[in-house]
């Protein structure tokens, strides 16, 4: 199998924003217990409950997951190593969750 070249700098730079993008998304669902929609003609605004939005944070949460795999691979990040940052990120993802949240 022939070894994968790096990732270029930009490529790089768009994987870390989705890692970012996906994080604050998923956690501003989780911490405000839905979204809320609005129609492209006006009209009143729609919520989107807990139980449906979570589906959408649990997506956005694994693209952010999946995105910093791909840095990690990239970088050739030891077993330790990217337990430890997937250990970060999780703290990260339920710090921003209590820090978002309504009051």
């Amino acid at each position: 199998m022939k070894p994968q070249p790096p990732l270029s700098l930009p490529a790089r730079i768009s994987v870390a924003a989705l890692v970012l993008l996906g994080l604050l998304g998923g956690s501003l669902i989780v911490a405000y217990s839905g979204f809320e929609t609005s129609p492209r003609r006006g009209g009143t605004s729609t919520f989107v409950p807990a139980p449906e939005a979570y589906i959408l944070a649990a997506a956005m949460y694994l693209m952010s997951c999946l995105a910093l795999l791909a840095l990690l691979r990239d970088r050739k990040v030891s077993k330790p190593s990217t337990v430890a940052a997937f250990c970060a990120w999780s703290a990260v993802a339920a710090t921003l969750v209590a820090a978002l949240a309504p009051t």
